[in-house]
């Protein structure tokens, strides 16, 4: 992943002199001095100075990115962006989770992968976008950019109804992926969310285990870091309304899963379903861990003939359906090696 660094953008603030790239040197001042603080190391007057700059320009910064059009960027001006906020947020701080997954549910509208209201018959439509299709249709979404794609699930049938949305009387299909073997899934795990806190477990246990580091580490070190955390759980949690919204999130997302030179192999991202009042959770897994660990086993076919997606409740199981009412209900588990399904 190449970075285009940028110093300026538009009338957002400088990137500072601290927080460039030096010669000879594979760190900026800002990082060095923040591997002191990482490290418990002594950090000088000066350096706590530096990062009280660092800090000014980082609230500065966050005031512009509230204010920001994402649907005003020309496609130049958003390869500029990429290149000034990644510049401004060059560090990756880590909150890595060994996650298990038991079953994952994707859901999709027929006709939306076959141009035709006809059933699917083959596992290839309930899995990803191929690579050439995103940079075909160029648009961003939650974790993946128009030269990124990643397998998109969630954890319940009415969680993806919820998310999706779908329209009625159309064929829908439920594919349910289970992990070949039982191993942990390194995940990053999004914290921070002020209205995520509230309504997801995981966003609050993830971002209590950040606050639980305070007591032993510099608050100029906290604070710095929370400017990263912040912006991440404002951006996978924030309701859109057009998919160039989803610049920044897709940007970071794309560091985090396809990104070089981190010692740590993210294999998905586990965020709060937005759609869902950010009461469960969807993930975003790496195409290459998603082929290599997990199988087909199951398929449901429906059409919704009533739809109560407005509905707060949602159910216990999650292969049950409780937001809508449903017909023509098909469901195999016979797929055979080629992905082709028997119904």
């Amino acid at each position: 992943m190449k970075h285009n660094w940028q110093q300026t953008f538009k009338d957002f603030p400088e990137i500072p002199p601290e927080k460039r790239w030096q010669e000879n040197s594979l760190m900026s001042t800002e990082q060095e001095i923040a591997m002191k603080f990482l490290n418990q190391q002594h950090v000088s007057k000066k350096e706590e100075g530096t990062f009280k700059k660092i800090l000014q320009f980082y609230k500065v910064l966050n005031e512009k990115l509230q204010s920001l059009d994402y649907t005003s960027l020309s496609d130049v001006e958003r390869e500029l962006f990429k290149g000034y906020i990644l510049y401004a947020f060059n560090y990756l701080p880590i909150i890595s989770n060994n996650l298990t997954i038991f079953t994952t549910y994707r859901m999709v509208i027929n006709e939306s992968v076959l141009d035709k209201n006809e059933r699917i018959t083959n596992s290839k439509y309930l899995k990803h976008p191929t690579l050439e299709i995103v940079q075909e249709i160029r648009l961003y979404n939650r974790a993946n950019s128009t030269n990124t794609t990643v397998f998109y699930s969630s954890e319940s049938i009415d969680t993806n109804l919820k998310e999706l949305r779908p329209p009625l009387n159309k064929l829908i299909t439920i594919g349910v992926w289970r992990p070949k073997s039982n191993r942990k899934f390194l995940s990053y795990a999004i914290s921070h969310g002020k209205e995520a806190i509230k309504n997801n477990a995981g966003v609050a246990k993830a971002t209590k285990a950040f606050e639980e580091l305070k007591p032993y580490n510099s608050p100029l070190f906290i604070e710095y870091i929370e400017n990263y955390f912040n912006l991440l759980g404002r951006e996978f949690s924030k309701t859109v309304s057009h998919n160039s919204e989803y610049l920044m999130s897709s940007t970071f997302s794309e560091l985090i899963l396809h990104g070089k030179g981190s010692d740590t192999n993210f294999e998905c991202i586990i965020y709060p379903s937005v759609g869902n009042n950010f009461k469960t959770d969807n993930i975003a897994m790496r195409i290459d861990v998603f082929e290599n660990d997990f199988y087909l086993e199951k398929v449901i076919e429906f059409e919704i003939t009533e739809a109560f997606y407005d509905d707060p409740s949602i159910a216990d199981e999650a292969d049950e359906i409780t937001l809508a009412d449903v017909t023509k209900v098909s469901i195999t588990t016979e797929i055979d090696k080629d992905g082709n399904i028997k119904w």
